[in-house]
C-alpha cells in the first residue's frame, strides 16, 4: 500500500533541530507574531495571510500563498538581474569602440515600449516585482542608445535625444496623463516590442553576423521573458502585458538560436568603423 507523503509537522522540525518542542514552538511563533528579524523582510515578498500560513501554522504547502511567492521571487530575481543585464552589451560595445550589428531603431523601439510599461505600470498601483525590469531596462537602453550615436560621431544627436527623451518622461508621469490614454499607449507595447525584436532579428541576418549582440543579454532576456509570463498570470492578470511577454519569449527565443548559430563568424570591427 502506498502512502500518501505527510506534510512536515512541528514535531518533526523540532526533532530535526533537535530542540525541545514546546519551547520550538513558543520561540517560532512568538518571532512569527511579534515580528522579529524576518518578518519584516518576509512581508515585503509576502501579504500577511501567508505570513501566517507560513510561519505561524506551519503549511508550507498552501497552494496560494505557494504559488504568490514563488511568483513574488521570480518576480524580484528578475528585477534584480535586469539592473545589470545589459551591462555585458555595455561593456561589449565600450570595448570594442563600435556599435556594429547593432540595430538603433530595435534600441528606440524598445525604449518606448519598456518606459511606457513602467508608466502604466505606475497609474496601475501594479506592485513593484511585476514591471521593476522595465524601468531598469529604460535607463540602460537609453545608454546605448547615447553610445551608438557617440560610436556614429553623432554627439549632438545624443544630446537631442536625451532631452526629447526627458520631455516625454515628464509627460508620461504628470497629472494630465489620462489613465485612458495611457492604456492606449500601453496596448502598442505588443506591435513596439515586435518590432524592435524583428528589426534586429533581421539586421542579424542582414550582416550574417550578430555583431557586438551580447549573448548573456539575450539569454537572460529569454529566461526572464519566461519567468513574466507566469508572474503575470499569477500577480496582474493583465492581458496585454501577458500578451507583450509571450511574443517576447518567442523573439527573444530566436535571436538567442541567432547568436548560437552565428557564433564562430568574425567581425571585422576596423571596416565597419571606416564605412561608418
Amino acid at each position: 500500500m502506498i502512502r500518501t507523503p505527510q506534510k512536515p509537522s512541528l514535531g518533526y522540525l523540532c526533532q530535526y533541530w533537535s530542540v525541545d518542542c514546546a519551547t520550538c514552538k513558543d520561540r517560532i511563533i512568538k518571532m512569527a507574531v511579534e515580528g522579529y528579524f524576518f518578518t519584516p523582510l518576509v512581508l515585503l515578498i509576502i501579504p500577511k495571510e501567508c505570513h501566517d500560513e507560513f510561519f505561524i501554522k506551519f503549511n508550507f504547502f498552501h497552494a496560494a500563498c505557494f504559488k504568490l511567492a514563488l511568483s513574488k521571487v521570480l518576480g524580484y530575481g528578475i528585477v534584480i538581474g535586469s539592473s545589470m543585464i545589459k551591462i555585458p552589451q555595455i561593456i561589449k560595445v565600450a570595448a570594442a569602440g563600435s556599435v556594429v550589428g547593432l540595430s538603433l531603431m530595435s534600441f528606440l523601439t524598445e525604449l518606448v515600449a519598456t518606459t511606457v510599461t513602467s508608466a502604466y505600470s505606475m497609474q496601475k498601483s501594479f506592485p513593484f516585482s511585476t514591471w521593476g525590469e522595465s524601468f531598469f531596462l529604460s535607463l540602460q537602453t537609453s545608454l546605448l542608445v547615447v553610445m551608438y550615436f557617440h560610436y556614429n560621431r553623432r554627439s549632438s544627436m545624443a544630446a537631442v535625444f536625451l532631452a526629447v527623451y526627458a520631455v516625454c518622461i515628464y509627460g508620461l508621469l504628470s497629472k494630465y496623463m489620462s489613465l485612458i490614454l495611457l492604456t492606449q499607449l500601453f496596448s502598442l507595447n505588443v506591435p513596439l516590442m515586435a518590432i524592435s525584436k524583428v528589426l534586429q532579428i533581421v539586421a542579424n541576418f542582414r550582416h550574417g553576423h550578430t555583431g557586438q549582440l551580447s549573448f548573456i543579454m539575450v539569454f537572460l532576456l529569454f529566461i526572464g521573458a519566461i519567468a513574466r509570463i507566469f508572474t503575470t498570470v499569477q500577480e496582474t492578470g493583465d492581458t496585454i502585458m501577458l500578451a507583450t511577454y509571450s511574443m517576447t519569449t518567442i523573439l527573444n527565443g530566436i535571436m538567442l538560436a541567432q547568436v548560437l548559430f552565428y557564433w564562430n563568424v568574425k567581425v571585422n570591427v576596423d571596416h565597419t568603423k571606416k564605412s561608418n
